[in-house]
């Protein structure tokens, strides 16, 4: 059995699903055949019969009347639109004041890194191709010094072989 609380104001609320039903789902529930108990909020009391009875009797349309309530209702719908359309300003004013950064601030900041980023990644590149061309470079260098060196040591050989020669030659001349 489901039991429905009906409060002085006339909402209903169904302590199984913990919420607030309408008139309307009373009755499809009613329709289903579900067994249903309905109490006063104020004393406990049963009153499923009187409510359930109500149920079946088309309701008089009610008044509308300019009621503390209405006019509430209508200053807080003008006073969301107000808040909606000036939250913007009011927290950059608030970060203004803490001294934080605001959104368009901090989307220009990261805006800003991300090109440094794309510079510093194009730098990185840059420096890279550089050290590739120098190490280029220093091989040729190193294997041009190479032959030059080799060619200096042929030389030094073959003036050795020529004193070697010739000091053979003058002792044999000697003797």
């Amino acid at each position: 059995m489901i039991t429905i609380k009906q409060y002085a104001n006339g909402r209903y609320f169904d302590e199984a699903k913990k919420q607030y039903i309408k008139k309307e789902d009373l009755a499809k529930m009613l329709g289903k055949k579900m067994k249903i108990k309905v109490v006063s909020s104020k004393n406990g009391k049963d009153i499923t019969k009187t409510t359930l009875s109500h149920l079946s009797k088309p309701e008089k349309p009610i008044k509308k009347t300019v009621t503390k309530q209405n006019t509430l209702k209508k200053w807080m719908e003008d006073n969301k639109k107000w808040i909606r359309d000036n939250m913007d300003e009011q927290i950059n004013k608030i970060l203004s004041a803490m001294n934080l950064p605001t959104k368009e601030q901090v989307l220009k900041l990261t805006s800003s890194m991300d090109a440094l980023n794309d510079k510093v990644s194009e730098l990185e590149k840059h420096q890279a191709r550089r050290v590739k061309e120098m190490e280029r470079r220093h091989i040729e260098q190193i294997k041009e010094m190479e032959k030059i060196q080799a060619r200096k040591v042929q030389q030094i050989k073959k003036e050795q072989a020529l004193e070697t020669e010739e000091l053979g030659v003058s002792q044999q001349t000697e003797s």
